[in-house]
């Protein structure tokens, strides 16, 4: 089985890609940003050969687009696309006391509604969408030192989330 993981070289994405065997990554880090759409198709030329591609990078609505854009190129195929969302992107989030997720909150909202519309439609593409809160990644760790392990899932169980 091969993988394609957007942001590989961090975090969740980085944790992916050292818990499969064979995968191809993409983040801004080796020149690919989803939301350039020059970008996107490169990205995709390159994913013929890939069983599974794990749309996980957030950067503003570029994941939306990833996810739009692959549906187009593969939606006759028996590929699979695995969308990582976001717990905040439910309909029964409610953000008080954290007004400063409301950007982040629209833009995964949009990848869970255009996933939810794609499921609908007649395709062979295999579609699946995991959301979970906060994940104890380096990056989450350092912006909130006190956060209590109670309130966040580890790096490892993320990744086993996403490829069961």
């Amino acid at each position: 089985m091969k993988y394609a993981i957007t942001g590989h070289t961090s975090g969740i994405g980085k944790a992916i890609s050292e818990s499969v065997v064979n995968f191809i990554g993409f983040s801004k880090s080796t020149s690919y940003d989803i939301n350039n759409r020059i970008d996107r198709k490169r990205i995709i030329k390159q994913c013929n050969d890939v069983d599974v591609f794990i749309n996980n990078a957030h950067d503003g609505f570029g994941q939306t687009y990833m996810l739009l854009d692959l549906f187009h190129a593969f939606k006759y195929t028996n590929k699979t696309i695995i969308n990582v969302g976001s717990n905040v992107a439910e309909d029964e989030t409610i953000l008080k006391n954290y007004e400063h997720l409301l950007e982040y909150q629209i833009q995964k909202k949009s990848l869970r509604i255009l996933h939810n519309d794609l499921i609908k439609l007649d395709t062979t593409l295999n579609l699946k969408y995991t959301h979970f809160g906060y994940v104890g990644t380096e990056r989450i760790l350092q912006k909130y030192p006190n956060i209590s392990t109670t309130e966040y899932i580890t790096v490892e169980n993320a990744v086993s989330i996403i490829l069961s």
